[in-house]
């Protein structure tokens, strides 16, 4: 809950009377917990009184409550009761900040001050610009990057594919140079899937081969997993009839 200090008295010009009028200025102060409203701006031309009318609009219970609050810390000092809906119908906006030049941003307005004067009730925000700038966080251990790969694989692979090397394509050995034939596409691009997926092997053999070796230099023990497999063969490696006599299924 944000808090409201005691105003500051002051005199201002009356644009109409030309008189100094009385103006009182009631400070805010909010704190990282108070909830505050925000919306997203493309540009600096978004942050504008008419989006912020519209933020204010869209978050209507939260700015009834900011000055229901107001009106509760501050009741001692009026001379009479007032309503949130009294304060709505005479409440101006002034809205002050530096837009910056990156964008989209996130603009959370904060409500700094509420100054009363000539009959008028303007409450003054301040809005705080956040760059949005979305981090994707490192790759775990198990992704393999090209440098860290032998130079006759890395050299194959560029962005997850195979690099085509125009000498392996099948040529006709009768053709002419003039008269270049290649094997029907269907058939190249089938030779194509069984050269990645040996690469790929390639790729997992050396993955499990780092880790292997990761393993071996934590914990200097050999990795097996036959103790496992053990348990669901018989001895001579195959299942035995007799595993199940006696036992009921139930459908």
């Amino acid at each position: 809950m944000p808090s409201f200090q005691a105003p500051v008295y002051s005199k201002v010009p009356n644009p109409k009377t030309g008189n100094q009028d009385p103006c009182y200025t009631f400070r805010i102060n909010f704190t990282d917990a108070d909830k505050t409203i925000s919306f997203v701006a493309e540009s600096a031309a978004d942050i504008s009184l008419l989006t912020l009318q519209k933020c204010v609009i869209e978050n209507v219970a939260w700015w009834n409550d900011f000055i229901n609050q107001f009106l509760k810390a501050s009741a001692k000092l009026f001379s009479k009761p007032y309503t949130v809906e009294n304060i709505n119908k005479i409440a101006k906006h002034i809205l002050q900040g530096q837009a910056g030049d990156t964008f989209p941003a996130n603009i959370t307005l904060i409500p700094t001050n509420i100054q009363i004067y000539s009959g008028n009730f303007t409450v003054v925000w301040v809005y705080h610009v956040e760059p949005i700038v979305i981090d994707i966080p490192d790759l775990q251990d198990d992704t393999i990057e090209l440098s860290e790969l032998p130079d006759s694989e890395a050299n194959k692979v560029v962005n997850g594919l195979e690099e085509l090397n125009i000498d392996e394509l099948p040529v006709d050995k009768n053709a002419t140079g003039n008269d270049l034939e290649l094997d029907s596409p269907a058939k190249f691009f089938d030779k194509q899937r069984v050269k990645e997926a040996r690469l790929k092997a390639k790729l997992a053999a050396y993955k499990a081969q780092r880790q292997i070796s990761k393993y071996y230099e934590k914990y200097g023990a050999d990795v097996s997993d036959s103790e496992s497999e053990s348990e669901y063969s018989s001895s001579d490696g195959e299942s035995s009839d007799n595993d199940f006599e006696g036992e009921e299924v139930q459908l």
